[in-house]
C-alpha cells in the first residue's frame, strides 16, 4: 500500500543530508583558503644589498663615502645556485658587515663559519663567499646558494704591471708591437738580418706562433699599422701585409694616407679617431723620429677634411714637445697619448734617464708633460725597466698596455688612474 507521507519524509531527509554535506564542503573550502599553503618548492628569488661605506685614500688623507647599495645588480643562477654581481663594486668598499635584502619561496638563513644558521637581518661578512640556505615552509626541503660580492681588488689610481714570461722569440735587433682584432703581433728583424712575425691571442698572450717573413730585404727597419694593414719599411723599400705573414712590395710609398715626405722610414706611431665634436671627421696623428738628432720627436696632425699635414711646433723650439728618447714608444690610451723610452737623444742641457718619466699629451700632440708624482701613481712603469737594455716596443689594446722586449720578456700593465 502506497504511503505518500512516508515518501515525502524520506525525500526531505535526503535533501537535508545533501544540504549538510554541501555546507560542510563549503566550510572546508573557506578554511583551506584562509590557511598558508605549505609547499615543497624552495628558491631564492631576489638578492640585494643596502648602503655600504667606501674608504678612499688620497695622498696623506683618508675619507669615507657611502655607496648606494640599490645600484648594485645581482644575478641568480638557479641551475648552479650561484648569486653574484657581474660589475665589481668600488675598490675600498667595506664588505665585512653587509646588510642584505632577500626574497624567497621559503625561509632564508645564512650559514655561519661555525655551521650554525644565522638570520638574514644580521650584517654579514662577505670577504669570502657566503652560503645562503632556503628551507621550505613544511621544513622538509632545503636549497643552498653560494653568494659572492665582487669588489675591485686594484686601486683605480694605481698602476699594476705583471711580467707574463719570456717568449721563445728570435733575438730581436729591432721590433714593433701591434694589436689588431683579438691578436697581439710583433714584427721585427733579428741580429742576423732575418725578418719575423710573432702572433698570440690576447686571451692567451704567451701562446706565440713565430714565422719567418719571406720576401723582405734590406735593413733600417720601421713598421706601422694603417687602416688595418701592416707596413714595413727598410732601406730596400716598402712592404705591406694584412696578416703579418705574407708580404708584398709597394711601389708608391705615398700610398699610406699621404704621410709627410719620408715619414714612413722614421715612423713611430699612427693614430686615427673621430673628433669629439663631429664623429664624421677623423683626426690622424703621426709621430716620427727627427731626420737629425734633436731633443724632440716630430709630430704631425691632419683632419680628414684637410689635404695637408701640419707639423706641431718646431722640434728644437718646443720645450713641451714629445721627447726624443732611445727606442721611443708612443701609445694612444684612454683618449690621450703617452710617450716613454730609454735615455734622451739630442742636445739636451739635462739629459733624461731611461724610463725616468712618462709624458702625457692631452691636446693631440701639441704639448707633452711628465709629472713625477702623478707618473708614479697613475701611469708608472716597472722599476725593472730601468735595468733592461736593448730594443723594446709598446702597444695597447684599449684596456692593457703591453711592453715587449728584444730578449722576449712580455709585460702587461693597466694604467687605472688615467681612465
Amino acid at each position: 500500500m502506497y504511503n505518500s507521507d512516508s515518501n515525502v519524509m524520506k525525500r526531505s531527509i535526503i535533501g537535508l543530508v545533501c544540504l549538510l554535506i554541501g555546507a560542510l564542503f563549503m566550510t572546508s573550502c573557506l578554511k583551506d583558503n584562509d590557511e598558508v599553503v605549505k609547499s615543497s618548492e624552495v628558491a631564492l628569488l631576489t638578492f640585494g644589498i643596502k648602503d655600504l661605506k667606501t674608504v678612499h685614500v688620497e695622498k696623506d688623507s683618508t675619507y669615507t663615502t657611502v655607496m648606494n647599495g640599490s645600484t648594485v645588480e645581482f644575478s641568480i643562477d638557479q641551475a648552479k645556485r650561484l648569486v653574484y654581481n657581474r660589475d665589481s663594486i668600488s675598490y675600498g668598499t667595506d664588505v665585512h658587515h653587509v646588510p642584505v635584502k632577500v626574497t624567497a619561496d621559503g625561509y632564508v638563513y645564512y650559514v655561519k663559519q661555525s655551521g650554525e644558521l644565522g638570520s638574514v637581518e644580521d650584517s654579514i661578512d662577505f670577504t669570502s663567499p657566503v652560503t645562503f640556505r632556503v628551507k621550505s615552509y613544511d621544513g622538509q626541503y632545503a636549497r643552498d646558494y653560494l653568494v659572492s660580492i665582487n669588489v675591485h681588488q686594484v686601486d683605480p689610481k694605481e698602476t699594476v704591471w705583471v711580467k707574463l714570461g719570456v717568449a721563445d722569440f728570435p733575438t730581436w735587433d729591432e721590433l714593433k708591437a701591434f694589436v689588431k682584432g683579438e691578436r697581439l703581433y710583433v714584427i721585427g728583424i733579428d741580429d742576423k738580418g732575418a725578418y719575423y712575425s710573432a702572433v698570440a691571442p690576447l686571451d692567451n698572450e704567451m701562446d706565440w706562433t713565430v714565422t719567418v717573413c719571406e720576401g723582405i730585404a734590406g735593413s733600417g727597419f720601421s713598421a706601422l699599422l694603417v687602416d688595418e694593414v701592416f707596413y714595413l719599411h727598410t732601406d730596400d723599400g716598402l712592404y705591406r701585409s694584412e696578416d703579418a705573414l705574407e708580404w708584398s712590395a709597394v711601389e708608391d710609398e705615398t700610398v699610406i694616407s699621404g704621410l709627410p715626405a719620408g715619414g714612413i722610414s722614421r715612423g713611430i706611431a699612427f693614430f686615427s679617431e673621430p673628433l669629439n665634436t663631429n664623429e664624421t671627421i677623423m683626426r690622424t696623428i703621426f709621430v716620427a723620429t727627427p731626420e737629425q738628432a734633436d731633443t724632440c720627436a716630430q709630430v704631425w696632425t691632419k683632419l680628414s677634411t684637410e689635404d695637408e699635414w701640419i707639423e706641431i711646433g718646431a722640434s728644437g723650439n718646443n720645450v713641451y714637445g714629445c721627447p726624443n728618447l732611445e727606442h721611443l714608444a708612443v701609445i694612444h690610451y684612454a683618449g690621450k697619448m703617452y710617450a716613454f723610452g730609454g735615455e734622451s737623444v739630442g742636445p739636451r742641457k739635462k739629459p733624461l734617464g731611461p724610463f725616468g718619466n712618462c709624458y702625457e699629451s692631452r691636446d693631440n700632440g701639441v704639448t707633452w708633460k711628465g709629472e713625477e708624482k702623478r707618473y708614479e701613481a697613475a701611469f708608472g712603469l716597472p722599476e725593472e725597466f730601468k735595468q733592461l737594455t736593448g730594443p723594446f716596443s709598446a702597444v695597447t689594446d684599449g684596456e692593457y698596455v703591453w711592453v715587449i722586449w728584444s730578449d722576449g720578456q712580455v709585460w702587461r700593465g693597466r694604467w687605472n688612474g688615467i681612465k
